[in-house]
């Protein structure tokens, strides 16, 4: 079972990305416009805190971060300061803005928009490296992305559909090809909604069920394995951290829990965590290609 690692209030945790250079854990809060970061050897944790809602922040291999606010994309220094705003939106925050995003192992940003107000499918899925390339739209809230370890799948759920397909990657070229369903989490009664993922080295998927109160870990073929509770109605994200990437760690939220719901979980917004038996795949920096070349 999933345990409280690090007892918190976040109101809408997300983003967890375990930096294995630092290392150290990262992860966001996104109403609250906090950055977190997290020394599991010394437990040091330190926040930094910005003016608008930030969706999530990946290192940069050249230092400080890529970080997705809800103006868009921007440059932050080791610090957490902004330094330049690299795409603006990508599209009218009125709308939607940033949700979730992940690196590919070329230092590729892939990273999708949901609905302002979650209803209407106005958000798409982008990518980027120093340009933004659009890949499809008709999105109410994006999430779960992932690729598999040999790189030629990458994995979404927009999640009110319930539904968590993958596509054929080209890594090489940054594009997909046709979507293939790959998991019906309403089809298979599980508790909750598809929300923020992460893949082992043994292609499993592992998705936390935003209302359903339990992380949902899939073969590569989209057969549940196990499903693994914990005291925390609204599960976001999840990673794998550690020195030996064998550490399972989960972001939650707080937001829309009533008194009556926060009294019979108390740790609900924290960051929670357990030993799993296969690593994870390890996270990846952004990369700026034109910074390589010069």
């Amino acid at each position: 079972m999933l345990e409280p690692h690090l007892t918190l209030t976040m109101a809408l945790g997300e983003g967890p990305h375990w930096d294995a250079d630092q290392p150290r854990l990262h992860w966001v809060d996104i109403l609250n416009g906090e950055l977190h970061q997290l020394d599991p050897e010394s437990n040091q944790h330190h926040i930094r805190h910005f003016d608008e809602p930030l969706a999530y922040a990946v290192p940069d291999d050249q230092g400080g971060y890529l970080a997705a606010f809800r103006s868009g994309l921007w440059r932050l220094d080791d610090q957490g300061q902004k330094q330049q705003q690299l795409v603006e939106g990508p599209q009218n925050p009125d709308i939607s803005w940033c949700n979730d995003g992940h690196c590919d192992a070329h230092g590729r940003l892939w990273f999708g928009t949901k609905n302002a107000e979650e209803a209407h499918p106005t958000g798409a899925l982008f990518s980027y490296q120093n340009a933004l390339a659009s890949h499809f739209e008709g999105v109410t809230i994006a999430n779960g992305i992932a690729i598999s370890p040999d790189h030629r799948w990458l994995y979404f759920s927009d999640t009110p559909t319930h539904r968590i397909h993958r596509y054929p990657l080209d890594i090489e070229q940054g594009t997909l090809g046709e979507a293939e369903l790959f998991a019906d989490t309403r089809a298979l009664a599980l508790p909750g909604s598809p929300d923020g993922a992460a893949i082992d080295e043994a292609g499993h998927y592992w998705i936390a069920m935003y209302g359903g109160g339990v992380v949902v870990h899939f073969d590569d073929c989209g057969n549940v394995v196990e499903i693994l509770p914990l005291l925390a109605p609204n599960p976001t994200k999840v990673t794998f951290g550690d020195s030996d990437l064998r550490t399972l760690y989960v972001t939650c939220a707080r937001q829309g829990l009533d008194q009556a719901t926060l009294n019979q979980y108390p740790d609900a917004g924290s960051l929670f965590s357990m030993r799993v038996d296969t690593p994870g795949l390890p996270g990846h920096r952004y990369r700026n290609i034109e910074r390589d070349t010069t």
